[in-house]
């Protein structure tokens, strides 16, 4: 059951985070949906971002961080055209409701003079 959608937008080269705040108190599952793609990957489980995914896609540029609150945050670093795509994180440990974050990447932001 989707609880919660939310569209997003990043510049290639920004930090972004997805937020997530679970209605209860247990451990998450990210995972995304690559737009170019339409690959699924299993992000984040059991407290760990997967290996796999560290190492193939992300290189390190994942991370989730837990608050006092008990939120689970998606931070996302150096974001590339290619981190664009669907990303849900699902309460109890993948088995209750979903938080469905859109993310849209633009090309580099430039300044003027």
């Amino acid at each position: 059951m989707v609880v919660e959608r939310r569209q997003h937008t990043a510049c290639v080269g920004q930090t972004i985070t997805l937020p997530c705040r679970p209605h209860v108190e247990k451990d998450v599952d990210w995972n995304y949906w690559a737009t170019a793609t339409s690959s699924h990957y299993r992000v984040y489980s059991n407290g760990l971002i997967y290996r796999r995914f560290n190492e193939s896609i992300s290189r390190g540029r994942f991370a989730v961080v837990k608050s006092v609150d008990g939120d689970y945050d998606l931070v996302i670093s150096n974001v590339s055209t290619s981190d664009a795509g669907r990303y849900t994180c699902v309460e109890d440990m993948g088995s209750g409701a979903e938080h469905v974050a859109e993310l849209n990447v633009t090309g580099k932001l430039y300044l003027l003079d």
